[in-house]
């Protein structure tokens, strides 16, 4: 009976699937029908070009500063029956004899069946500490989940939009459409033929388009001439500055086809996750700021910002990370270890201990306290201790006290960070240095370190970051027993879903961290140019990297002292921090986070008569936390950055999927009460646990 009625509901599930797409197709018909009838409107270009350039002086200078003197120079107006076209210059052809009509209907199609740039968070995480992050982001999830499935048939483009990307202009007939029936709250343009954008200029009525967005608090911003490389770096940006929660769902419109559109168009779907991902959340802020307290107070140093060591110039550093490759140089490594200083990243250093091999540097990063529990792992405390340990302000000091000597950095865009750069705190901001693209895999922070202090001979070993074989560790590592056989602790299968450029083979699966880990390294890179990085790995592509071989490289022909070396380093780059424990200390004991978060909640409180104004409402809370930035307190936007990232998104989606805007805002107004809860609740655990340091216990798997 119950599988009876579980067929009965899938058909009517499916016949209700139907009935929404035909009830679409028939709306569609009746607007092309429309447009096919409508007349082509006739306009005077000059006034329209004179009034809009009078509108760019006033809103955008650059756009009217480049255009004014502009001359096309592959295509341009032409009227035909006193209607204009575009025409190519060389051959005098008309690029589309019904191109208004076909704008339109274009569109039109398009509101029907919208594209989006869209990353889920279909998946409830799993916490192995007591995050509240993952509590109410899985609730978040659950309210999605429920939502999508009953809806997902009848999305059409929505009345309320809350960011708008067009690939392709043209001459923009299309956008009085776009902006009468749909309010834009950010409206991103992307035109590589500069040619096309000046056209418009004198067929588009830009000037009420700039006063309608500018009046509704929308905004505009655009990319012209740019390639696909250009236009990414454009939207990364403004994303950044106005809010990366729309990175994960964003309207695609495609105007027109070429090259050029579909490279930029197929980069921003490939590569928008790096964007829209990296950031962190509450319950990793307040592990950085108590953390740092326990750190300082037991005077670990902190990276100095310091002139390097002239021998850093030419000393060659291998960098070991934990990927399979590093197996198949282990005998090399061994061979030169007397040569080179030898840096191990995280579980790298279990392989290294099973090898024989004791580097003169080890590297953690994660703030968790098993990172503790997995270096015990190793059985030899002593082995443990006397390495050397470079790592972050972000740890914990159970990580810390196992070393004998250790080094902090400094993590840029962390809340401790914050504190001890900020002047008007009273500390010194010239004092530490800051270590930029140190995550997320130990590999960046290693090369971060290195790169820092000076070092312009550096050599990746077993940084794979990607798999061209069945192995996705070193198989001394703890991912594996002595046997060799997996212990099924990272699920390849599920991770690596992506595929990209290798290093030494033509392509490597990889997973969504490890790419931007690889990016991350090679933007790191383009801040040095003078380093030599040569990549041995068999993993994938490292951008500013040397694909090299062990035959490629010629080393020193000498035995160092690293007794006396390593000794000069530590102390050349220590900063004593005992003047600091105090310092810090009291900005933390002045607890104006609850006071900032009720800031947060008030403004989420009003009711919203329309979904533009919910974007209007989760946007004023986006301008409130960044107004942080300009105060004293800067800290207290990473406390709640990720977290507003990760809950803005989700709450946008929920708000915009249905058909029907109404339905649209109870689900916005059930997202917003689960998002307040959350922030009620940080505000609870923060008074609670700010010097409460990681207790997280490492699953029984990995032992």
């Amino acid at each position: 009976m119950n599988q009876l009625n579980l067929d009965i509901a899938a058909q009517i599930a499916a016949l209700e699937s139907q009935q929404k797409q035909r009830k679409k197709q028939v709306s569609l018909a009746h607007e092309i029908d429309a447009i096919r009838e409508a007349a082509q409107p006739k306009v005077d270009p000059i006034a329209v070009y004179e009034a809009n350039m009078l509108a760019f002086q006033d809103y955008i200078p650059n756009i009217y500063n480049a255009f004014t003197a502009y001359r096309p120079a592959k295509f341009e107006l032409t009227q035909v029956d006193e209607l204009l076209h575009l025409v190519d210059i060389d051959n005098n052809f008309v690029l589309g004899e019904e191109y208004f009509r076909d704008s339109l209907i274009d569109f039109e199609q398009y509101r029907i069946n919208p594209k989006m740039a869209r990353l889920d968070f279909t998946k409830e995480a799993d916490s192995v500490a007591d995050f509240i992050h993952v509590k109410y982001l899985n609730k978040l999830i659950r309210l999605w989940s429920g939502s999508h499935e009953k809806h997902k048939e009848e999305f059409i483009l929505p009345e309320a939009i809350n960011m708008m990307v067009c690939f392709g202009l043209g001459l923009g007939y299309f956008l009085p459409e776009m902006l009468t029936k749909h309010s834009v709250k950010r409206l991103y343009i992307y035109e590589p033929e500069n040619d096309f954008f000046y056209a418009s200029l004198f067929t588009l009525d830009w000037a009420s388009i700039l006063k309608q967005l500018d009046e509704s608090g929308g905004s505009i911003h655009f990319c012209l001439g740019a390639d696909e490389d250009e236009f990414f770096t454009d939207i990364s940006n403004e994303l950044m500055v106005k809010g990366r929660y729309d990175a994960t769902f964003n309207f695609c419109y495609q105007h027109y086809q070429s090259e050029q559109v579909n490279k930029a168009l197929e980069k921003f779907n490939a590569q928008n996750y790096h964007i829209a991902f990296g950031l962190g959340f509450f319950d990793d802020s307040l592990l950085a700021l108590a953390h740092q307290y326990h750190t300082l107070n037991k005077h670990v140093p902190l990276l100095a910002e310091t002139a390097p060591l002239p021998e850093c110039e030419t000393l060659p550093v291998f960098i070991l990370g934990n990927g399979p490759s590093l197996d198949e140089h282990i005998d090399y490594i061994i061979a030169n270890r007397d040569k080179v200083l030898l840096a191990s990243c995280g579980t790298t250093l279990r392989a290294l201990h099973q090898y024989g091999i004791k580097p003169d540097f080890h590297l953690e990063m994660e703030r968790t306290k098993v990172t503790h529990s997995v270096l015990k792992t190793i059985g030899d405390d002593e082995y443990v201790k006397s390495i050397p340990l470079l790592t972050l302000n972000t740890v914990t000091p159970d990580v810390t006290d196992l070393f004998d000597r250790q080094l902090m950095g400094l993590k840029a865009v962390e809340p401790s960070t914050y504190i001890l750069q900020n002047e008007e705190l009273g500390f010194d901001k010239d004092r530490l240095a800051l270590l930029i693209y140190s995550n997320p895999t130990v590999s960046n922070l290693a090369l971060s370190y290195f790169t820092q202090m000076g070092f312009k001979n550096i050599y990746l070993f077993g940084v794979d970051l990607g798999f061209s074989g069945e192995a996705h560790h070193s198989k001394k590592s703890i991912y594996y027993n002595n046997a060799g056989d997996d212990k099924l602790l990272f699920d390849k299968k599920a991770l690596s879903g992506f595929v990209a450029p290798g290093n030494h083979v033509e392509e490597v699966e990889t997973t969504m961290i490890f790419q931007m880990s690889a990016k991350g390294l090679g933007e790191l890179l383009t801040f040095y140019p003078d380093v030599n990085c040569y990549n041995l790995s068999n993993g994938i592509k490292i951008e500013n990297t040397i694909p090299a071989y062990q035959a490629d490289i010629t080393l020193p022909d000498m035995t160092l002292d690293k007794v006396e070396l390593i000794d000069r380093i530590l102390a050349h780059y220590s900063s004593d921090t005992r003047d600091l424990a105090v310092q810090y200390s009291a900005v933390l004991h002045e607890n104006i986070f609850a006071d900032f978060v009720d800031e947060m909640i008030s403004l989420l409180q009003s009711p919203v008569a329309s979904r533009y104004d919910a974007l209007q409402q989760l946007h004023q809370q986006f301008i409130l936390l960044h107004s942080k930035y300009d105060t004293k307190y800067s800290f207290l936007v990473e406390m709640l950055r990720g977290t507003m990232q990760h809950c803005h998104a989700m709450i946008i989606k929920v708000l915009l999927l249905p058909a029907d805007s109404e339905q649209g805002l109870v689900y916005y107004q059930e997202a917003i009460d689960i998002f307040m809860a959350y922030l009620e609740e940080a505000k609870d655990k923060y008074q609670r646990e700010l010097f409460q340091k990681d207790n997280t216990q490492l699953s029984e798997d990995w032992t």
